[in-house]
């Protein structure tokens, strides 16, 4: 981590002023030379993972969120006898009440910050299972880039929500834990329960207090996110092509028949041979030779032109 801030820290450093909002760097103004600049700093730290998620919003009934508020404080209040395993009834109909006076884009942003969660919950249980991440299963926190002031009413409802959220996602999507994990590995020795004969997560255990909210002016993993968020945003809305941006982020079909045509002219006994070209000095060798699936190295879900099969 020390060694990514000072690689961070030595990025910020190159940027202009007008990349800057009030002394702060931003992701929506930054150039695209220093975009660029910016996806060759974790490609030397390929023990850190940073996941670009896209939330699809674009429902066909524009009233979906506007009327999402009203229709789950109804849905929790209708299930106000309903056993909970997290909450009393008088904290959930408070919970629905809270949820009631929610504006659309605070709804949507809850939900888009809930689906965040499970995704990183899901990668660290499918990524950061071998041997050399084990001490770093205690403590596991969750950051937020504040909006307002210090404990508002988005961030009550989010710690208070999220659990049963994902609780309730996982009953018809569980969350993606390897099958070779078993209660012997320390990530389910410490977190995990067994329902209904599958694995999950007890997210009071693994979160319960370290859900954090803290300003982006004083938290570079914030900046460092919202600089990689944005640039990934700009590369879906450049789907043409026509203002570079599309480059940033390569296909991962496209990757292996780039690292396919090396490997066919490169041969084996060069530095860049069987590894996959430029690709090969960044795969996380590390990682792989601990028990990584190799086709779990090429997905989506990442920076898919820095993960060599």
């Amino acid at each position: 981590m020390q060694r990514l801030k000072v690689d961070f820290d030595w990025f910020v450093g190159q940027l202009s002023s007008n990349e800057f909002r009030q002394g702060e760097p931003k992701g929506a103004l930054l150039s695209l030379t220093h975009r660029q600049v910016l996806l060759e700093n974790p490609k030397a730290h390929s023990d850190v993972m940073l996941i670009l998620l896209s939330v699809n919003l674009g429902f066909n009934d524009p009233s979906f969120f506007a009327t999402a508020p009203a229709r789950i404080r109804s849905l929790i209040e209708n299930n106000l006898k309903t056993e909970s395993f997290s909450m009393t009834i008088r904290e959930r109909a408070a919970l629905a009440t809270r949820f009631g006076r929610l504006s659309a884009p605070v709804m949507a942003r809850l939900v888009s910050c809930g689906i965040a969660v499970l995704k990183a919950i899901e990668s660290i249980a499918c990524r950061y299972y071998c041997d050399q991440f084990r001490s770093e299963y205690d403590p596991i926190t969750l950051i937020f880039d504040r909006i307002g002031r210090a404990r508002n009413r988005e961030e009550l409802l989010l710690e208070e929500s999220l659990f049963g959220w994902i609780a309730n996602w996982s009953l018809t999507a569980p969350l993606r834990i390897p099958t070779s994990l078993n209660e012997s590995h320390p990530l389910l020795a410490k977190y995990g329960e067994r329902k209904s004969e599958q694995w999950t997560f007890d997210l009071n255990k693994m979160l319960k207090g370290k859900i954090l909210f803290q300003d982006s002016k004083t938290q570079w993993l914030i900046q460092l996110a919202d600089c990689a968020a944005n640039t990934w945003a700009q590369t879906i809305g450049d789907y043409e092509g026509k203002n570079g941006f599309r480059e940033l982020f390569l296909d991962p079909r496209t990757v292996q028949k780039k690292l396919a045509s090396r490997r066919d002219t490169a041969g084996s006994g060069s530095p860049h041979g069987q590894n996959g070209g430029r690709f090969s000095s960044r795969v996380p060798g590390g990682l792989r030779s601990n028990g990584f699936p190799r086709d779990d190295l090429v997905t989506t879900s990442l920076f898919t032109c820095w993960q060599a099969p």
